[in-house]
């Protein structure tokens, strides 16, 4: 048989694994995090049952008491407490029951993402990143959401891949920074997309900014007082607590992100762009946003290169986190593991604007480079 031939049974079993690989995925995670173990490793999830009585009590977060994430993460949290009632392990099983469909999600949007080289999704599915900090926050959640959008709006349902955007923000705030490339993409619906993002924002919230309005002023609070943690440019200013190491982020980010909305090339390269500018610069970068990034390494190569460094690197911020009482300042392992994450991800960008800038040399491909469904989210 020759290698033509031989392709297309390959690409096809490649492709009916992914959804198994996420399930494996997901299985890995639970086992690891299940509280009270010999092996278990830290997660948030189990974290919130130890601190909150208010959560064992059976209140809302958000609503009842502060928990420090958006409007749909504390419904998610609430959703397991009511599943599982009010013992941990019954909670804790509840919310991995609950992530299992943002598992599939992920595995069918990823897949819709790059449907012609399907090893990429594959390779993304086996994130190392998703095992360690799957049931462990909700930025599975939040990676799925944003995978659906992006399939979405690539395949021309723009209100709806807008609005799914919307939730996405609800449940972590950062998918705003693709809304404006939606907006430049979808010429004559710009108001219809605006409109969808913000009722899909807006609806799953209006529960807490109703019945609980300081929750806004708490949250800002809470998030704006939060020290560096591992943010690379730790190792510049040395303390953690530095308001001008905050602003020095802030100086780097905003230049990176008018760049990337700027870029000649697919909305996929340039929404990857937009993301990892925000995770690079950054003063919180946890280990759990690194799972933003899946979506974008199913369906762009070139990301590929330096994303086992990446992954890698992650992984040993929790793993060597609790070797120091001092785990966010320079010249302790997890902040060297930080380091080396960002070096890659700065790496992984560099490859991604450097194929985008080829592209956009090539007149060939500048015509379609600026199409929501161009070439960088299908082959």
């Amino acid at each position: 048989m020759d290698a033509r031939r031989l392709r297309g049974p390959v690409l096809e079993a490649v492709a009916f694994a992914v959804p198994y690989i996420a399930a494996a995925s997901w299985a890995l995670s639970l086992f690891l995090h299940v509280p009270g173990q010999p092996w278990t490793v830290y997660s948030d999830v189990a974290s919130f049952w130890y601190r909150e009585e208010h959560l064992r009590n059976g209140e809302v977060p958000c609503i009842g008491y502060f928990l420090e994430y958006p409007p749909v993460a504390c419904y998610l949290v609430y959703l397991a407490r009511l599943a599982g009632g009010p013992e941990l392990l019954p909670y804790y099983f509840a919310f991995g029951l609950i992530s299992l469909p943002a598992y599939a999600v992920l595995a069918y949007s990823t897949s819709g993402l790059n449907l012609n080289q399907p090893y990429l999704p594959l390779i993304a599915l086996l994130s190392p990143s998703l095992v360690m900090y799957g049931i462990y926050n909700f930025d599975h959640f939040f990676a799925a959401l944003l995978a659906l959008s992006l399939l979405l709006f690539t395949r021309g349902r723009h209100a709806l891949g807008s609005a799914v955007l919307g939730v996405a923000a609800a449940t972590k705030l950062m998918s705003v920074l693709i809304l404006p490339l939606y907006l430049m993409e979808a010429r004559g619906e710009r108001k219809r997309v605006f409109v969808a993002f913000v009722a899909g924002a807006l609806v799953p919230s209006l529960p807490v900014l109703l019945l609980n309005p300081g929750w806004v002023t708490e949250f800002v609070r809470y998030h704006s007082g939060w020290g560096l943690e591992n943010a690379w440019y730790v190792w510049i200013f040395g303390d953690p607590f530095s308001p001008t190491a905050k602003l020095f982020g802030l100086a780097l980010f905003v230049p990176l992100l008018l760049r990337s909305y700027s870029l000649r090339s697919g909305l996929l390269e340039k929404s990857a762009m937009a993301i990892g500018s925000w995770l690079l610069t950054s003063y919180v970068f946890t280990p759990q946003m690194v799972i933003w990034m899946v979506p974008f390494v199913a369906a762009l190569p070139p990301l590929l290169v330096l994303w086992p460094a990446f992954e890698i690197s992650n992984v040993y911020i929790l793993l060597t986190w609790f070797t120091t009482d001092r785990p966010t300042h320079p010249w302790t392992l997890p902040q060297t593991m930080a380091l080396v994450r960002a070096a890659a991800l700065a790496g992984m960008l560099y490859l991604l604007y450097r194929n985008a800038k080829s592209r956009e040399s090539s007149p060939a491909i500048t015509g379609t480079a600026s199409h929501p469904t161009s070439s960088s989210g299908r082959s």
